[in-house]
Formats: structure tokens, sequence, C-alpha cells
């Protein structure tokens, strides 16, 4: 007669938890409710949660910061990516492969979403959009506009409903946070690019709103195309902004050796 394994208490908890964390539910680097919060939550005393969250560090999926408390970790996200970020630091011409690596993702992204979405996917990307709309392109909001601009993306991404394209998602966003930071500050240091940004966010939420697959993705691509040629128009001013103070400060030099 064969036995039926039984499994314990300490794995159910952490199966649940890990579930929600795959799931973005409990993000990267945010803390997990307290133990006795979680204990009260599943019914059970502090020690087999405990053996729960054990596991999970292990797993290296939690990490116990100084101070207490029980972190999502942020392992998962860089054995997805590995060293790409310094690699895209290090050589600018890889950030055009970044873009183009986006434009098709986030297309696919947004026809699953435009599948997939229920009710309270919507509200999560109105909400973006709506922190979006109420941040300036002033220097110091920058940082507030482009952590808006990733989790509007992100939460399209998790409107998708598949945890490993959640995950690329997730990870190459995070990524790429700094990039997107620089984007929009060298955007908004030539033209106020906002408006029409705007604009493209908004249609794109309308398509995945109308549950339309086709039209949301090439909402998306067309939205990642106008990023990289705005960028490619803004740098090429900035060069020519510097190449002109460069050379009327040569001529203030001449003049002055007259």
């Amino acid at each position: 007669m064969s036995r039926v394994a039984v499994q314990k208490l300490s794995d159910q908890i952490a199966d649940v938890l890990e579930e929600r964390i795959l799931n973005g539910i409990y993000a990267v680097g945010e803390r997990l409710p307290a133990e006795r919060h979680l204990a009260e939550e599943f019914g059970v005393s502090r020690p087999p949660l405990r053996d729960a969250l054990s596991l999970l560090a292990a797993r290296h999926l939690l990490e116990t910061r100084p101070g207490g408390g029980h972190y999502v970790s942020a392992h998962l996200h860089q054995d997805f990516l590995g060293s790409w970020q310094n690699l895209i630091d290090r050589h600018d011409y890889l950030r055009d492969d970044v873009l183009d690596f986006r434009r098709y993702l986030e297309g696919t992204l947004a026809s699953m979403a435009a599948l997939r979405r229920t009710e309270e996917d919507l509200v999560r990307m109105q909400f973006w959009l709506k922190q979006m709309e109420e941040t300036g392109t002033e220097q110091r909001q920058v940082a507030q506009q482009s952590q808006a601009d990733v989790s509007f993306h992100q939460s399209i991404a998790e409107a998708a409903h598949n945890i490993l394209f959640a995950q690329l998602s997730g990870s190459l966003l995070r990524m790429l946070h700094q990039h997107t930071q620089d984007n929009l500050a060298n955007m908004f240091g030539v033209v106020d690019w906002q408006p029409q940004l705007m604009a493209q966010h908004r249609a794109l939420y309308q398509a995945i709103k109308r549950r339309q697959p086709k039209k949301a993705a090439d909402m998306a691509c067309a939205h990642i195309d106008f990023v990289e040629e705005s960028l490619k128009a803004a740098t090429e001013k900035q060069k020519r902004l510097v190449l002109s103070r460069e050379l009327a400060s040569q001529d203030k030099l001449r003049a002055a050796k007259k």
C-alpha cells in the first residue's frame, strides 16, 4: 500500500508566499507584512511561519535587513539579466538594441493584455497614467515621471497574465529605470515632449481597454519608435549646442588676444 505524502505546514506557507512574489504581489525590495500579521493570516504559530521564511531565504527570494523584517530579494531579477546593466552603461550603441528589444516585447505584452486584462488591471493602468499627468517635467520631477512611466508599462506586462513575461518585463524595466530617467531628462531638456508621450500612453491604454490586440501592439511599437527618434533628435541638438558654445568661446579668446 502506497503512502500519501502530507506536505509540511511550513512548506505550504512557503508555496503561497513564493507565488505572491512571482506574481509581483510582493515586489522586489518590498518588505513583507510583519510575522505577527502573516501568522494571523495563515492561522498558524510563529515557528512554522519562520521555517517558511527561512526556506524562501534559502531559495534567495527573501533577505533579512538590519533592523528586522523580511524583504523580497532582487536575486531573481539579477539572475535573469545578469550583468547587462553595466554593459549598457558602458556602451551607448547597446541602447539602440535595448529599444529594439523593448519594441517587440512591449508590442507582444500589449496585445496579450488587450485579450486578458481585467477591470482591476485597467484601474492600475489608470492610476499610473494619472501619476504621469500630474508630474511635471522639471529636473527634480523627472525621477517621479520615470517611475510612473516604468510602472505604467509594467502594469501592462502584468495585465498579460503570464508570470514569465511579467518577470522578464520587470527585470528589464528595473534595469532600465536609470536609462528611462536619463531619456526623459534629455527629451524634456530640449523640447517638452510630455503632451505627445501622454497622448501615446492614453491611446495604448484605450486599445487595451477596448480589447483591440493588434491596435494595442501597434501603439506600443509606435511609442517606442517615437522615443527612439526623439532621443536621436535631442542628442543631435545637444551636440550642435555644445559645438556652438565651444566656437563662441574660441571667438572670445581670439578677440581678447587682439
